[in-house]
């Protein structure tokens, strides 16, 4: 029905955009809500200029008289303008740029707020997902991929969340490509704080997209919903590190109902953060190996390839620093014990069978040469 009505007022979209956003700025109402009274009234316009107690004969009376306080708020194309002045884009479903992968969606936001630049329909787009509290491994995983992505042209999309999300974005924007936030509030509030940077250079490469209107802080029971933009915004779902329990497993699903190709990178068996990776893998999910192979396997690759004009993807797998004179065969074999997970000095005094001395000399070294990172807790991981 909602095609359907697009379809009827598809000239007039100019004129219903402010309506629409009027709408979906109203504390509980929704989509479904939104269809029924533009049915009834024949036009977002429409239900605009229908009184509260016409309103309260097709919706429940505390949903119209939400919408009768919004309409008292003030006038609706000026704070439209005011939005516009902004910055801010409002691309309700009657509008022509409205994007293509959300209207095939189930349940597909009746409109959504941009800064910045929609995703190009024909260009791949790939959300990349994962634990917040990622570890060292879903770190390196998330950079890899987020950067051999962009590398390729491929559009990433993600939810600007701590550890997998905002790592994988930030890598791929560092590698000149484009992304796409996601945002559980408007798109006026960066959160988290700690993301700003991918906030503001999402803006200029990219675009932060939101279906709450502008002023909405972040909130628990926003989220959910959400996810299932980002994967509608997406071709293809890559997760990197997941408990089985998750919103990224629930994003996951979204996917699969979408008609969406999962992928899961695996992880140790008896990691917490691999349990739901290893689930979705039993359930059928695509198994990763590389960015390449995915691109391949899943056409990908060609489309990008046709979009970019590249002779072919640049991707380059991870490798290890050149150790080539005697005097690095020792400095090898302590690169050969490191790891993406963490290593404290006595694990890695075991493996190598050197004295603490030696050990620490090569560590710091490589340190200082940026292929291995010390943490907090005295451990060491290799780096990206």
């Amino acid at each position: 029905m909602k095609e359907q009505s697009r379809k009827n007022y598809s000239e007039g979209w100019e004129q219903q955009q402010p309506y629409i956003h009027w709408m979906t700025g109203v504390e509980g109402i929704g989509s479904r809500t939104i269809e029924k009274l533009i049915r009834h009234a024949g036009s977002p316009k429409a239900v605009y200029g229908m009184t509260e107690s016409e309103t309260a004969a097709i919706i429940p009376a505390g949903k119209a008289a939400a919408l009768a306080e919004a309409r008292r708020r003030g006038d609706v194309l000026e704070k439209y303008r005011e939005m516009e002045e902004r910055g801010i884009r409002f691309y309700s479903t009657y509008h022509p740029r409205y994007p293509d992968r959300l209207r095939n969606i189930p349940d597909s936001p009746y409109g959504i707020y941009v800064e910045g630049e929609l995703p190009e329909e024909e260009v791949p787009s790939v959300a990349i997902i994962g634990a917040r509290q990622c570890s060292a491994y879903g770190r390196f995983m998330a950079e890899l991929c987020g950067r051999e992505l962009a590398e390729a042209g491929i559009q990433v999309v993600s939810g600007m969340a701590r550890g997998v999300d905002g790592i994988s974005q930030r890598a791929a924007l560092e590698a000149g490509g484009k992304t796409y936030a996601i945002l559980g509030s408007g798109t006026d509030i960066c959160y988290p704080l700690e993301n700003r940077s991918i906030y503001r250079r999402a803006k200029e490469n990219g675009a932060v997209i939101s279906e709450y209107p502008p002023g909405t802080p972040p909130a628990p029971r926003l989220f959910p919903r959400r996810n299932r933009i980002i994967s509608g915004l997406a071709d293809l779902v890559l997760i990197i590190e997941a408990r089985r329990k998750s919103g990224t497993v629930i994003t996951a699903d979204m996917a699969l109902e979408q008609g969406k190709d999962v992928y899961v990178v695996p992880g140790r068996i008896t990691d917490d953060l691999s349990q739901g990776c290893h689930q979705m893998l039993k359930q059928g999910a695509g198994l990763f190996t590389s960015v390449k192979d995915m691109l391949e396997e899943t056409g990908l690759a060609a489309e990008a390839k046709r979009r970019t004009g590249q002779k072919g993807c640049p991707l380059e797998q991870y490798a290890e620093p050149a150790f080539q004179n005697k005097e690095d065969k020792t400095a090898k074999k302590v690169w050969d014990a490191l790891d993406f997970y963490p290593k404290d000095i006595d694990c890695l005094m075991g493996e190598t069978q050197m004295d603490y001395r030696e050990l620490v000399h090569i560590l710091s070294r490589f340190c200082l040469e940026e292929k291995a990172v010390r943490l907090t807790a005295g451990q060491f991981v290799k780096k990206i």
